[in-house]
């Protein structure tokens, strides 16, 4: 749902039916997606799956680890068999600016990762690249995020994140209504007929 959901406000920010439209193929975006070792990169690669399909150009970084999660070894398995370049070193990237930079760096669980080289090469060329960048679930505002967002989109419930967060939209990622009274909380579905809203005044 979260590669559904992002992959679709992607399209949007992107142009729309403006800019991807199947008689032209000549204007093709170009959006790199910088992804970590975790079930959020996972996420980011599924969301870079869906693009590719939607003749989206997509450069998709993640660093090589001797032992993956098996979510990304699937994702990455359906994302090889599209269009998408799949990259693990930063000097791969482009260094002209991109249309769209999609930040799936994070984990809450795994904060020391902030501290690897090429964590911190990801975010100086995403930072020099000087493309609008939507961040997928981004940390909450007591973490520094190294990466100045446009957008970013919440999963599920909205968390209170900093300023660096730009304008933030809520994406249903389908938590039944249950659920949310299990752990307390008297939820009413904001989404009507959509699957992302934004939460920022218009």
């Amino acid at each position: 749902m979260t590669g559904v959901c992002a992959s679709q406000m992607a399209l949007t920010l992107l142009g729309g039916p403006n800019r991807l439209n199947p008689k032209n193929v000549h204007q093709r975006p170009t959006v790199a997606l910088l992804c970590g070792p975790h079930v959020k990169g996972a996420q980011g690669i599924s969301c870079g799956r869906h693009l590719a399909n939607h003749d989206v150009q997509v450069i998709l970084f993640l660093p090589n680890f001797v032992k993956m999660l098996e979510s990304i070894t699937n994702e990455l398995s359906l994302f090889s068999k599209t269009q998408g370049q799949q990259v693990s070193s930063l000097r791969d990237l482009p260094t002209s600016p991109v249309d769209l930079v999609i930040n799936c760096l994070d984990c809450p669980e795994n904060a020391f990762l902030r501290d690897q080289p090429w964590y911190k090469a990801a975010v100086a060329w995403a930072n020099q690249n000087r493309a609008p960048v939507l961040s997928i679930d981004p940390p909450v505002h007591e973490v520094e995020q190294g990466i100045d967002a446009k957008w970013s989109l919440a999963l599920g419930l909205p968390l209170p994140l900093g300023e660096h967060a730009g304008r933030v939209y809520l994406c249903d990622i389908g938590i039944p209504q249950q659920v949310f009274q299990e752990v307390g909380i008297n939820y009413h579905s904001p989404f009507g007929c959509k699957f992302v809203i934004p939460l920022h005044s218009a």
